[in-house]
């Protein structure tokens, strides 16, 4: 079996972490929840993102990188780990259509108000289906292509430096601020994709440092969400930032190019590349978890999983509905990120200790 090189995981992590939401709207929701100086709270909120990363770390090391099946199947009873299985392959392949279809309603919204997103999203559906099916590899090697695709975006803050104002930003913290709760929760879950990396474990080449580019993603992460909210504080003022919609798309309205006459809608149509990556990942794990159950061929599985997802989500009729979705899956997916790792610990510890004993 090839081996994936552990670098390529710098780019699985920043390019599966974060749905397009929360990218395009994150200065809004600092603003709206945590007020004045409210970018201080994405560093903060990072912190408790590299302790989980490193309760995945910890699984790691103390499974010597076997394969997360491979633990539970050892230290699990099979009445308890089939149910299991069955509901993080469903949950997943859902919470990847959602994902899709909250990028493609941003898109109606911004572009197409009369269009039926549910044709681009069979559309879509179709390109991830193939990518799935191609392996890990495969998969690894598109997203590292794609990162490069997605990377020269990042030079557009660039552009803001000659023109940020940072009276803007004020001497108050956390002034003025809203539900922080719900702030901490959205921005958390602004984070999620790391947690993929828990499944390949078996197919990283062994290394006790192989981990560590999931933390270096993770901090260019936090950097261009940073950069991103200090930008939009300091081009802006409070009280606009927290009545603007998608704040990351008024800022690249005000970019010219001679040769690009909507950078806007650039940045947008290059965004999707990282949906893209997030919904094959989640796809790919949720697939990889069924074929534990059922020994069935990847394209089986793969239409089971896409068919589902998509018929999930057709009751879901404009942005706003999906919005509230998205949290409260996006949250069962913190509890799961967070279950997993410390039920790998777990069973491996309760190994031990039946052997001493």
């Amino acid at each position: 079996m090839e081996r994936i090189k552990p670098f390529y995981l710098f780019f699985v992590t920043f390019m599966t972490q974060g749905s397009l939401v929360l990218i395009v709207q994150l200065p809004q929701f600092v603003a709206e929840h945590f007020g004045y100086n409210g970018w201080l709270a994405i560093p903060i909120i990072s912190i408790f993102v590299l302790m989980h990363i490193g309760l995945i770390y910890v699984a790691y090391r103390l499974g010597k990188g076997v394969s997360i099946f491979s633990i539970i199947e050892n230290g699990m009873p099979k009445i308890l780990r089939i149910p299991l299985y069955f509901f993080l392959s469903f949950f997943w392949a859902g919470f990847a259509i959602f994902i899709l279809k909250n990028y493609l309603f941003i898109v109606k919204f911004l572009h197409f108000p009369d269009a039926n997103i549910n044709w681009f999203l069979l559309a879509t559906i179709f390109l991830v289906f193939y990518l799935v099916i191609s392996g890990i590899v495969s998969i690894v090697h598109m997203i590292t292509l794609l990162f490069f695709l997605f990377a020269p975006v990042v030079l557009t803050l660039l552009y803001f430096i000659p023109h940020l104002s940072f009276l803007e930003l004020t001497n108050f913290f956390f002034d003025a601020h809203g539900q922080w709760q719900h702030g901490i929760l959205d921005i958390y879950i602004a984070f999620l994709g790391f947690e993929v990396v828990l499944f390949l474990f078996p197919y990283i080449e062994k290394g006790a440092k192989g981990l560590r580019y999931v933390f270096y993603g993770h901090l260019f992460t936090t950097f261009i969400y940073m950069a991103l909210t200090i930008i939009s504080y300091s081009f802006n003022s409070f009280q606009q930032l927290k009545t603007q919609l998608y704040p990351m798309i008024n800022l690249l309205q005000y970019i010219e190019m001679e040769f690009i006459e909507r950078i806007d809608s650039l940045f947008f149509l290059i965004l999707f590349l990282r949906v893209f990556t997030t919904v094959v990942m989640y796809v790919w794990i949720g697939m990889i978890t069924f074929q534990r159950v059922l020994k069935w061929n990847t394209k089986s599985i793969a239409i089971i999983l896409l068919g589902s997802g998509y018929l999930m989500t057709l009751p879901i009729l404009n942005k706003f509905e999906i919005k509230q979705y998205y949290s409260f899956l996006g949250s069962i997916q913190i509890v799961i990120s967070l279950f997993l790792p410390c039920m790998m610990i777990l069973l491996i510890l309760l190994k031990r200790w039946r052997h001493i004993a």
